[in-house]
């Protein structure tokens, strides 16, 4: 049977049933590495190594020592912690399971989205502060019959552009993937609200920069939950700061955690979540489901060969 080894937990760490389920079409054993040195000591013969959270000892000086390795598996949707450009150079197949927090994400970029638009953070507070009751300061969007604009048309994308529907919205999106994408800079032109959904690859980092930040409406709010690094936050920061468009929303940053003394995470103007995005009471059962099928898949792959 195919070794399969998860290198970032104990099987105490999994759902009951889980390992049980793997060990139906692997020979499957998990263990906690957190340094590479101990993936070595510990799963010197995988063939199939699985990781979820922090990668904290698949690195390629380690991998190169695993002569059996044929596949990794990050469960979730980034594949940025993995060492992608050494396993295509070696021929190890990478995956990940996009769909197990897809629905999740969304619901988390399109509360986002709510939340500013209708300042709920801000007048939470003020409610609790013992503001004027019913007096309104700063109610300046509108959802219904805008255009939402999403950079990235995978699942989570349109999992937004679904529950986004109700509002009789415009949608459009980029994603040089996709056949009829709309260009990116007319994207971000015509769109009042811009969600970003688009891994992080060298091609996307920075993407939203200081020149395209200057693309967009002066009240146009931008959400992010993809990764941090996609947007540049000094840019955005600046951006903010001089009214050049609306306001942001942001589950993710470049440092996590961040500088406690940080531009966006002060700045009135944009609301920040400490990158939950993914969970929920569903969460662990979706994410390991998936986990299980991939991993089904993966060995099913390199049984064929």
């Amino acid at each position: 049977m195919v070794k399969v080894a998860l290198v970032s937990a104990g099987e105490d760490r999994l759902p009951e049933g889980t390992a049980a389920a793997i060990r139906g079409f692997a020979d499957f054993r998990a263990a906690r590495c957190e340094t590479p040195e101990s993936l070595l000591a510990t799963f010197p013969d995988a063939e199939v190594l699985w990781m979820f959270g922090p990668n904290l000892c698949l690195v390629p000086e380690v991998l190169e020592k695993m002569p059996n390795v044929k596949a990794l598996l990050r469960s979730g949707s980034g594949l940025d912690a993995l060492p992608c450009a050494w396993a295509k150079a070696h021929g190890v197949r990478v995956y990940n399971t996009p769909e197990s927090i897809a629905e999740c994400v969304a619901e988390h970029a399109v509360a986002l989205l709510l939340s500013f638009v209708r300042q709920i953070p801000r007048y939470c507070a003020c409610a609790k502060a013992g503001y004027e009751w019913g007096r309104v300061e700063g109610m300046d969007w509108h959802v219904s019959h805008r255009t939402l604009g999403l950079i990235g048309y995978g699942h989570i994308a349109r999992h937004v552009e679904r529950m986004m529907g109700g509002f009789d919205m415009r949608t459009i999106h980029y994603d040089p993937f996709v056949p009829d994408s709309t260009d990116l800079d007319t994207l971000l032109s015509e769109s009042d609200y811009v969600s970003i959904h688009c891994p992080l690859t060298p091609e996307t980092k920075g993407l939203i920069d200081a020149r395209r930040l200057g693309l967009m409406k002066r009240g146009a709010v931008i959400v992010n939950t993809s990764r941090g690094a996609v947007v540049d936050e000094e840019a955005l920061a600046d951006a903010l700061d001089a009214g050049a468009i609306g306001g942001a929303a942001i589950d993710v940053m470049c440092e996590e955690p961040p500088d406690v003394h940080s531009r966006l995470l002060q700045h009135p103007r944009c609301i920040v979540t400490p990158h939950i995005a993914a969970f929920s009471c569903d969460f662990e059962r979706n994410f390991f489901a998936a986990s299980v099928s991939r991993l089904a898949q993966i060995v099913g792959e390199i049984e064929s060969v």
